[in-house]
């Protein structure tokens, strides 16, 4: 995306105020592993991580150019810092093993993952290989070399999930608020829950700023269709409280952190309002194109679950969420994955990723984290999300 594009005039909104060194400060002094530390979430905390003073920072992932592009930033930013860039997949549980071993990380942001809903939806048994045995893996030798924390990127996209990106980050977040609960476990798995980010690789910010830029029709798929957006300090920021929070509340085991991101925004809102920023005007310079809903595609979002509810924590922007766990049935999924994965038997993925979906219409509840944080959201446990 060559043209900088201003987030809080594009999301209609102003950008939450946070503090990301005041909410770093229990990083300082740690050994800090990242997963998909290369992608726009990953670098970004990347970076954030960094300027916390850790005693070390392992960056990995299975991109090279990405790598090598992190490794570079943080080298200008903190020249001083113990780091090291890693090349491997989180499919690889020997290679993933190798790393824990060798570096021994007291915290592990989990942010490795296949978004692209189309793609996942076109190569079910790659999605469910990385989002849910990727974990599985992250999280076995997270607690085999006694990490404090590991905390799950997840997406709103896992709650009543319509496709098949959404039912594998389902049951990655049902995996770990599982491990939890485990009294045998003395690490954390902390689960975070948000919607997109504003200009992360593969989402619509940087495909209209394409599109504009070659003067191309912007393209949405339906005139209704809306989404949660945070901006990338926003996703840092949610991503580093909810582990200060998780760590320090033992209550909070078996929960999930959402942030407030203020109402959904229209899709088509976005496009109009990425074009006048160029001083361009829509459907007359630039024409703005309705396509149609792709497979798997929902009109709109929601951030919690039918049964879940919304708890109180101490901060005005994060919420936790509670809803019912079947470790059984977690289990089963796994190994029924790992076998259909290792054939990459796509019938058998499916079907397995499709008892996760739910087929019938969202009509997602507005949820104010700060109404949330006042009392338990009981009406949110009605399922009108």
């Amino acid at each position: 995306m060559s043209t900088t594009y201003d987030p809080e005039a594009i999301l209609g909104r102003k950008e939450q105020d946070v503090e990301l060194v005041a909410l770093g400060t229990h990083l300082a002094g740690k050994r800090v592993l990242i997963t998909g530390a290369a992608g726009t979430i990953g670098s970004a905390l990347s970076r954030a991580v960094a300027a916390s003073a850790p005693a070390s920072l392992v960056a990995y992932d299975h991109d090279e150019y990405g790598l090598y592009t992190l490794r570079g930033k943080l080298g200008e930013l903190q020249p001083k810092l113990q780091r090291r860039v890693v090349l491997g997949d989180v499919r690889d549980k020997a290679r993933l093993r190798q790393v824990f071993e060798a570096e021994r990380p007291e915290i592990v942001f989990h942010v490795a993952a296949l978004k692209h809903v189309g793609m996942v939806e076109e190569n079910p048994s790659e999605g469910a290989a990385t989002n849910v045995l990727g974990t599985r893996n992250t999280s076995d030798a997270a607690r085999e070399f006694g990490a404090e924390a590991l905390v799950l990127i997840s997406t709103d996209k896992a709650v009543r999930p319509h496709n098949m990106m959404g039912a594998t980050k389902k049951i990655a977040e049902k995996l770990c608020r599982a491990r939890d609960m485990d009294a045998n476990s003395k690490t954390r798995h902390i689960v975070v829950r948000f919607g997109n980010v504003f200009g992360s690789s593969g989402s619509v910010v940087p495909l209209f700023a394409h599109q504009i830029e070659r003067c191309l029709p912007v393209t949405i798929t339906h005139p209704e269709v809306a989404r949660y957006f945070m901006t990338e300090r926003e996703a840092v920021s949610l991503v580093l409280e909810a582990l200060q929070i998780g760590v320090e509340d033992p209550q909070s085991r078996g929960g999930l952190f959402f942030h407030d991101m203020g109402p959904g925004v229209l899709i088509a809102d976005i496009a109009r309002r990425m074009i006048i920023s160029q001083g361009l005007r829509p459907n007359v310079d630039i024409p703005i194109v309705i396509t149609k809903l792709r497979a798997g595609e929902k009109i709109t979002e929601a951030l919690l679950a039918p049964g879940e509810t919304a708890e109180s924590t101490r901060s005005n922007q994060v919420a936790l969420a509670r809803g019912a766990i079947d470790s059984n049935q977690i289990a089963l999924t796994l190994n029924g994955l790992e076998s259909a994965c290792r054939l990459s038997d796509e019938v058998a993925v499916r079907r397995m990723l499709y008892n996760y979906i739910h087929i019938d219409a969202d009509t997602p509840t507005q949820i104010n984290v700060r109404s949330a944080n006042k009392a338990t959201a009981k009406a949110v446990e009605s399922g009108k999300s």
